[in-house]
C-alpha cells in the first residue's frame, strides 16, 4: 500500500477523481435522466459526507482556539448544512419518491454559503498584512462585473420580485459574488507562497461551486435545466476538492501526517492566533 502512495501524490488522486465523477456523470446522462440524477444525487451524499467527516476531524485535531479554530468550527458547520442539504434532496426525490418542499434544501445551501465565507475570513485573517487594498479593490471589481450578467438575467426572467423564487433566486449570484473575493485571495496567496495547498483548493473548490451556480441558473433561465444535468459534475467536483484538501491535510497521502503543522501555512508555527 505504501508503495501505490509513494506512486501518486494527491494531486494525481484528485484527478483521477475528477475524471471518474466526470464518466460516470456521463455515462449516467445517456442512460437516461432518472439515472443521471439518481447517480448525481447518490455521488453528492458519499462526499458531501465525507467531507463533513473530514470536517470533524480537523476539529478535534487543531482545536477551536484562534482564528483558525473558529475557521474550523465554522466549516464543520458549512460542511454539515450542505450534507443535509444533499440529504433532503435524495430523501424526497430517490427514496420517497415525491417532491420536496421548494425551498428545503435553499435553506441549508444559503446558509451553508454564509458560514463557508466566515470561515474564509478567520482563515485568512491572519494573513491580512499580505492582503493590499489594491488587491482587494481589483477582486471586488472581478466580482462585481461577474455579478451584474447574473442579475440581468434573473430580471429578464420576467419574475415577479415578490416571488419566493425571484428572491432564492437573487440569493445564490449575490451570495456567490461576495463569498468569491476571499476565495479569489486564497488563490492568490497561495501563488506568493502565503497559504498552504489546503486552503489554495479549499478557494478553488468554493470557486468551481460558483461557476456551477451561474450554468445551472443560465440552463434553469433557458428551460433546458434538468436534475443531473452534466453542469452538476462542478458541485460534485467542489465535494472532491473540499475533501482532498482536508485528507491531504490530515496526512492521507503521506507516510506521516503533519501533526504539528498550521493547518494554513503549512509550517510548525503559533503566529496565526
Amino acid at each position: 500500500m505504501q508503495l501505490f502512495y509513494q506512486k501518486f501524490d494527491v494531486q494525481e488522486y484528485l484527478l483521477f477523481t475528477l475524471l471518474g465523477i466526470t464518466a460516470i456523470i456521463l455515462v449516467a446522462n445517456f442512460i437516461g435522466q432518472e439515472v443521471a440524477e439518481n447517480a448525481t444525487h447518490w455521488i453528492s451524499i458519499i462526499l458531501s459526507s465525507t467531507v463533513m467527516f473530514f470536517s470533524f476531524f480537523m476539529v478535534s485535531k487543531y482545536g477551536i482556539k484562534g482564528n483558525h479554530g473558529k475557521a474550523w468550527i465554522l466549516f464543520m458547520l458549512f460542511s454539515a448544512y450542505w450534507f443535509c442539504a444533499e440529504t433532503v434532496d435524495v430523501l424526497y426525490d430517490v427514496v420517497l419518491g415525491v417532491d420536496a418542499w421548494e425551498y428545503a434544501d435553499d435553506f441549508f445551501y444559503i446558509t451553508g454559503y454564509q458560514l463557508f465565507f466566515a470561515s474564509l475570513v478567520f482563515y485568512l485573517k491572519p494573513f491580512a498584512k499580505q492582503i493590499s487594498k489594491k488587491m482587494v479593490v481589483g477582486i471586488s471589481l472581478i466580482s462585481i462585473s461577474l455579478l451584474i450578467p447574473s442579475l440581468m438575467m434573473i430580471v429578464d426572467s420576467g419574475s415577479d420580485s415578490v416571488n419566493g423564487n425571484f428572491l432564492v433566486l437573487l440569493a445564490y449570484p449575490l451570495l456567490d459574488s461576495i463569498i468569491l473575493i476571499p476565495a479569489l485571495i486564497g488563490v492568490i496567496l497561495f501563488f506568493k507562497g502565503g497559504v498552504n495547498f489546503m486552503i489554495s483548493l479549499l478557494c478553488l473548490g468554493i470557486i468551481t461551486q460558483i461557476i456551477g451556480d451561474n450554468s445551472v441558473l443560465f440552463l434553469s433561465l433557458q428551460n433546458i435545466y434538468y436534475p443531473g444535468h452534466l453542469a452538476e459534475v462542478l458541485f460534485l467536483w467542489t465535494y472532491a476538492m473540499f475533501a482532498f484538501a482536508l485528507s491531504n491535510q490530515i496526512g492521507l497521502f503521506k507516510e506521516v501526517s503533519d501533526d504539528n503543522s498550521c493547518p494554513a501555512c503549512g509550517k510548525t508555527c503559533s503566529g496565526h492566533n
